[in-house]
């Protein structure tokens, strides 16, 4: 998974930016109405900005009848609408394909594709990029009464690189900014210092009416950096440098967020006379796949959510499994029995080994789903059996029953009764803790947030789900939880864990704290602040809890 990170300023209780880092375990603890489930919220914000460019949600792709944000003014902190929403996200891109477009369509290149993309020496510019942060501003237009970005950014290697601004309406898209000192396009023999210098000179000569054209025939321009000679050579210097003191705007653009799988459209005046098409597609290629690429990434990453809510319903008995996928049915739980219904045995039976094995939740329960045929009480076949005697000659017994349609119907069974129960009939706790068992075991890949997966269950329950998701990330490395927690006997067995892994005595799946994130959100003067509290090699927190959370077992115990 290349997100790394989420960044939130200005968003419902936080106001002040926030940055939460994601590891494959990533834990929120927190007071009640701190800021837990604002950052949750956050995530389904994004993915419908990322998604479907919907500025002001009530309902999400994700949270279906479970959340309702309410749109831009009541997102916005304090529904003060002067206030700008800022989320972005850090993606790790040292193993990750960045898209690199071209007329028609897209494709990933990795570094060992570049020969084949045209002016290779441009493009290399790609294969130096390690990370990238991914910014949208999102204001509100009192004109135009709705939210709109007005603001794009994208970083890489740690610096700025390259902005985009829209107009409230839209009609005016420019890049306003392109940094050509990003370390992307800088040489390792490059001096910094010494490039601005000269750029700085080239782009004074530039601001005359008539510039000197034996400037361009400066030996230094050629090792100017990467990058830099091409603002000179291939665009059109009349009143500016395009991207460095001069905007360019964006045709058919309509939003600071890019159009997802297209190259940008850079407006014709800014191309020098005489340019060949080849460089004039090249440097087109370079800037879109460095603006529209990681954007993707994220939106693609965001795909890949799926949340669980803090409430998960049992299906009514009249229950019909969802034949479509429908992403929101996770918010309430029911698409774990969608899941369940029209999995394969194997599934079932990893299902089955968390729910029954004694080393695991052990709670006394299974999962069955029955496969069968349906005979109509007049069917000839029936009625042959009932009455004893034999088939017609004509009739074959064998085709007749397999063309009968295979249904299937989901039981719970009591292991220690043998008894079969319906969904409806088990206990509070296990209705609770099976989506959270299904959605872990299910996804392969992406974030999977859940809200309170402790809700109603046993201590028991809550430990062994620590060793459930550990052993999920571990098996899957592109997996990332987000669980937002009360609970103390989760942590615990994480941090058990942690210590057996430390000590080389864990018979299970290893873990070390650098695949546990511990966020604490806690109520500040001016909003939610967000603490990370550090967990030492041997399974320890480097620092002290703030406000003291989870020092009532100590007063209750020696008080």
């Amino acid at each position: 998974m290349s997100i790394t990170a989420i960044t939130i300023e200005n968003f419902k209780g936080i106001r002040e930016q926030v940055r939460v880092e994601l590891k494959p375990i990533t834990l929120l603890f927190g007071p009640n109405s701190a800021g837990k489930s604002t950052i949750i919220q956050a995530l389904h914000y994004a993915r419908e900005i990322f998604e479907r460019q919907n500025l002001n949600p009530d309902r999400t792709l994700l949270g279906g009848d479970a959340i309702d944000l309410g749109g831009f003014e009541s997102l916005v902190h304090k529904h003060d609408t002067n206030l700008p929403i800022k989320i972005g996200f850090e993606l790790d891109l040292r193993n990750e394909d960045i898209p690199i477009y071209y007329d028609g369509g897209v494709e990933y290149f990795g570094t060992d594709k570049l020969d084949n993309a045209g002016n290779a020496y441009l493009l290399q510019a790609v294969s130096r990029v390690n990370n990238a942060q991914i910014e949208v501003t999102i204001r509100w237009s009192e004109q135009f009464t709705k939210p709109y970005i007005a603001l794009y950014t994208v970083c890489t290697n740690g610096k700025d690189l390259i902005s985009v601004e829209s107009s409230p309406d839209g009609l005016q898209v420019y890049i306003t900014k392109i940094n050509p000192f990003n370390p992307i396009f800088l040489r390792e023999s490059d001096d910094p210092d010494e490039i601005k210098e000269r750029v700085a000179k080239f782009i004074e000569a530039c601001s005359d009416e008539e510039p000197d054209p034996e400037l361009w025939e400066d030996p230094e321009l050629d090792d100017s950096g990467s990058i830099f000679i091409y603002f000179f050579l291939y665009m059109n210097l009349d009143k500016g440098v395009p991207g460095l003191t001069k905007p360019i705007y964006l045709e058919e653009q309509r939003s600071a967020l890019p159009n997802w799988g297209k190259n940008l459209s850079l407006e014709n005046t800014i191309w020098a006379e005489g340019i060949d098409i080849e460089d004039k597609h090249n440097v087109i290629r370079l800037f879109s796949t460095l603006a529209v690429g990681p954007g993707e990434l994220v939106r693609d990453g965001l795909r890949k959510l799926c949340y669980v809510g803090p409430l998960r319903e049992v299906p009514n008995r009249a229950h019909k499994p969802a034949t479509s996928p429908e992403e929101s049915r996770w918010a309430n739980g029911l698409a774990a029995y969608d899941t369940l219904f029209f999995s394969e045995d194997t599934f079932i039976d990893k299902v089955n080994g968390w729910l029954a094995r004694e080393d695991r939740l052990n709670s006394g329960y299974s999962v069955e789903v029955k496969k069968y045929r349906e005979l109509e009480v007049d069917n000839p076949l029936t009625l042959s059996v009932l009455q004893g005697r034999f088939l017609d000659e004509d009739m074959n017994l064998c085709d007749s029953l397999l063309a009968l349609p295979v249904k299937r119907r989901l039981l719970i069974r009591d292991e220690a009764r043998d008894i079969e129960l319906a969904p409806q009939d088990i206990g509070v706790g296990i209705s609770q803790v099976l989506p959270v068992v299904v959605a872990a075991l299910h996804h392969k890949t992406g974030l999977v947030v859940i809200e309170q997966p402790e809700l109603h269950i046993h201590p028991a329950f809550q430990v062994a789900l620590g060793d459930l998701f550990i052993e999920q990330v571990r098996e899957y490395p592109d997996l990332i939880f987000i669980l937002e927690t009360h609970s103390e006997h989760l942590i615990l067995r994480i941090l058990r864990r942690i210590r057996a892994t430390h000590r080389g005595e864990n018979k299970g799946v290893p873990v070390t704290n650098k695949d546990v994130g511990v966020i604490y959100v806690m109520p500040g003067k001016l909003g939610s602040i967000v603490a990370n509290i550090p967990i030492t090699e041997d399974g320890d927190f480097e620092t002290d809890w703030p406000d003291g959370f989870f020092d009532e077992r100590e007063k209750e115990l020696f008080d």
